[in-house]
């Protein structure tokens, strides 16, 4: 094939690829949002926040649907495009001119490469902005006698220190019933401080109620002693990024959090899941396309009368569920992080390898 010819076919496969995964994409976002929204708009409406209230959770959420349905969107538009393609002939004229499934594969590569790499820049910088956006709005608009669902005690750690707070609004800005517990290197216990309440003041936090408990060094007992200030070097932003349930962080917030003792409310395992699960999101992407390619044996008489469609969507699903129950396993720490984000795609890749070679055979 001509490499001038050969740049067209590419641009046209790619496009029409991208449009359908696109496509797809939007529908299962939109559906996602729906039912987000079905779930947020009394508390929403409940503040007064009106229309605009559920624009600006709907815009601020948009992003972690976005990456979270991107595998399972990247298999639809696949299967969508490959099963015209091989119903509208278009897949027989292809192989008529000397393309073989590899070839094919190949030509297809650049939205791979393209949506895979775009949902990483998309993870490890775009949600973690927004969902910390989200959180922070969420909490500066709480009615001050209201408690969500999500408002627990925060612990965190900082190296060897760990933090107790019970309850945080205006934005983090404002904290009640804190409590520090210092701990030497061994992790033994040495004092403890709390303070009713802490607000911040441009760069630092003013508290009340302070109180100052010190251990004897054989840990016998304890006595007060005159304390200063309770030393919470953590920003408003910060503490309200600590109430997230899952660790939506930038990859250097993720090492800070890991290796340098920045603050952390979440196991290790679970950061570490965070740092490398992005990294395999072009190969998800690649996974997907391979176990899409079996439709494009599909005979064009056939039609939409066979099954294999839907053996292609099952086999999708149950790889989106393993990968699930694998990163699970991840971030319990029962496997070590690097395993888990590997093993995810592995069992799509094998099998969609073996459904490619059965069909070449039949």
């Amino acid at each position: 094939m001509p490499q001038r010819h050969r740049a067209v076919l590419i641009r046209h496969l790619n496009k029409a690829l991208l449009g359908r995964v696109m496509l797809c994409g939007a529908v299962l976002v939109a559906l996602m949002e729906l039912l987000a929204l079905l779930e947020k708009t009394t508390p929403i409406l409940n503040r007064h926040l009106g229309v605009r209230g559920l624009a600006i959770f709907s815009a601020l959420h948009l992003p972690a649907l976005s990456i979270d349905i991107l595998p399972l969107a990247f298999l639809i538009g696949a299967l969508f495009f490959l099963t015209q393609l091989a119903l509208s002939s278009e897949m027989s004229a292809l192989r008529a001119a000397g393309l073989s499934t590899i070839g094919l594969y190949r030509l297809l590569l650049p939205t791979v490469l393209f949506v895979g790499f775009a949902g990483m820049i998309g993870q490890y910088w775009v949600v973690p902005a927004s969902e910390g956006a989200l959180k922070q709005w969420w909490n500066a608009t709480t009615p001050i006698n209201e408690h969500d669902d999500s408002d627990q005690p925060l612990w965190f750690r900082m190296g060897g220190t760990l933090i107790r707070i019970e309850h945080i609004s205006n934005s983090g800005q404002t904290l009640s019933d804190i409590t520090r517990y210092d701990r030497d290197a061994h992790g033994q216990l040495t004092s403890t401080q709390h303070a009713d309440s802490l607000n911040y003041a441009g760069d630092h936090w003013e508290e009340t109620g302070n109180l100052t408990l010190q251990l004897n060094p054989d840990h016998s007992a304890a006595h007060r002693i005159p304390g200063g200030a309770l030393a919470l070097p953590v920003s408003p932003r910060t503490i309200i990024r600590l109430t997230q349930a899952q660790p939506f962080l930038t990859p250097g917030e993720i090492l800070d959090a890991l290796h340098n003792g920045a603050p952390a409310s979440l196991p290790r395992p679970t950061y570490r899941m965070a740092l490398f699960s992005p990294l395999i999101l072009p190969i998800d992407m690649a996974t997907m396309l391979l176990l899409a390619l079996p439709v494009i044996y599909i005979p064009p008489r056939t039609g939409l009368r066979t099954p294999l469609p839907v053996y292609v969507l099952a086999a999708g699903l149950a790889l989106v569920i393993l990968q699930g129950l694998i990163n699970a396993l991840g971030n319990a720490g029962t496997l070590p992080a690097a395993l888990a984000v590997l093993s995810g795609p592995l069992p799509g890749i094998l099998f969609g390898i073996t459904w490619v070679l059965r069909m070449e055979e039949k």
